[in-house]
């Protein structure tokens, strides 16, 4: 089983790192990686940079090998992303078949009528037909956004994964998404989702790295044949700030 790893990048000075990664392949191959996670939306807002930063780290990203871009609907880059993909397949500099991108539903996208609905906003952001790769971002969902309901972290007690799930099959059957995947999820719920599944789950992405090994769950996904990305292996030390800020921790270490 290969582990795929790759790590935020932070906003700097105005700028962004471009933070290059091996990823492990099956046959001892090592694949360059780009993350576009924490471009814009993860990053300290307290920090002012010019979102056209977005676009020139992936141009220096893409120009240096790097084909995996991973971001998704809430980390609020898409479109910048899909400015900078729409320039490089005009020029013939590559083609969509060398690219494999990511994104995620929304947690408040949790609804199997919402599904389709936002996958077609990623797209349009990203200027593309489909994705590789489409995930749930989380296993909690919340309210979909509506006129009587602004708040994106309003708790729904009613998801169900089961019927997100087949939701998120008919856009493989669409051809919106080449495949479908699971983030923040637990093997329980995993498990829920596997013995449902027309089409199963290839990749699960999750908090991993030396002070979080998880073991357990790498072990029921390697059973399954679920692959596994690891986010944030070397850290994110913007994290701990974004979430005090939306109110959701109190007692976080500086």
């Amino acid at each position: 089983m290969k582990v795929i790893l790759y790590c935020d990048c932070q906003c700097v000075d105005g700028g962004a790192w471009i933070v290059r990664v091996a990823v492990s392949g099956d046959c001892g191959r090592v694949d360059p990686l780009l993350v576009c996670r924490s471009l814009g939306s993860l990053a300290d807002t307290h920090k002012t940079y010019d979102i056209k930063n977005i676009e020139k780290s992936v141009d220096a990203a893409l120009d240096a090998g790097y084909r995996h871009i991973d971001t998704a609907y809430v980390y609020d880059n898409e479109a910048e992303i899909g400015q900078a993909l729409r320039k490089w397949l005009e020029s013939g500099k590559i083609k969509r078949e060398e690219l494999f991108i990511t994104t995620k539903l929304p947690q408040y996208g949790l609804h199997p009528e919402s599904v389709e609905k936002y996958l077609k906003l990623s797209l349009a952001n990203l200027q593309l037909d489909y994705v590789d790769l489409y995930l749930l971002h989380h296993s909690v969902g919340f309210m979909d956004i509506t006129q009587e309901n602004t708040d994106p972290h309003v708790l729904d007690p009613e998801t169900d994964h089961v019927k997100i799930w087949k939701a998120m099959e008919a856009q493989v059957n669409a051809g919106r998404a080449k495949s479908i995947g699971l983030s923040n999820f637990n093997a329980r719920q995993i498990k829920r989702v596997c013995q449902s599944a027309r089409i199963k789950p290839v990749m699960l992405q999750i908090e991993l790295h030396v002070f979080f090994e998880q073991r357990e769950i790498v072990s029921f996904c390697k059973a399954l044949d679920i692959q596994v990305t690891a986010y944030a292996p070397l850290g994110c030390p913007d994290f701990g700030t974004v979430v005090r800020r939306a109110g959701r921790a109190r007692h976080l270490p500086a």
